[in-house]
């Protein structure tokens, strides 16, 4: 059975690119467009891995959907690999590390991240689970 990936993020170019990239690759792919409606896609469908951007609706509107899906039983285990470009819109100078309280992800990348990259982030995490 097809492992299910989850792409959460208001981009809906990069959600289609990288919904086909992973689909090529034979994974189920789910989307959402917002925090509310990924965290109840999460819910509703326990999707095997979570790829979440941070800035959509609120500028931080995926760190508190990441703590919402962490906070689930059936999804506390699911490997959330965060995907964002803050640090360069915001012009931050540190950077973000996933932590069990804060920033409750398996990973944090930086876009822009071509499909095969996020494709190749994909496997490895679900390789670790």
């Amino acid at each position: 059975m097809a492992k299910t990936i989850l792409l959460v993020d208001d981009d809906r170019d990069f959600v289609e690119i990288n919904r086909l990239a992973l689909v090529k690759q034979g994974y189920q792919v789910l989307t959402a467009h917002d925090g509310k409606t990924g965290i109840d896609a999460a819910v509703q469908n326990n999707p095997d891995l979570i790829v979440l951007d941070v800035m959509m609706t609120s500028d931080t509107e995926g760190f508190h959907a990441a703590k919402a899906i962490r906070e689930h039983p059936k999804l506390k285990n699911t490997p959330i690999l965060m995907l964002t470009s803050i640090r360069e819109a915001m012009d931050l100078p540190f950077k973000y590390e996933p932590d069990e309280t804060w920033l409750p992800v398996t990973e944090f990348v930086e876009k822009p991240l071509p499909p095969a990259k996020l494709v190749e982030k994909v496997e490895a995490l679900l390789n670790k689970k």
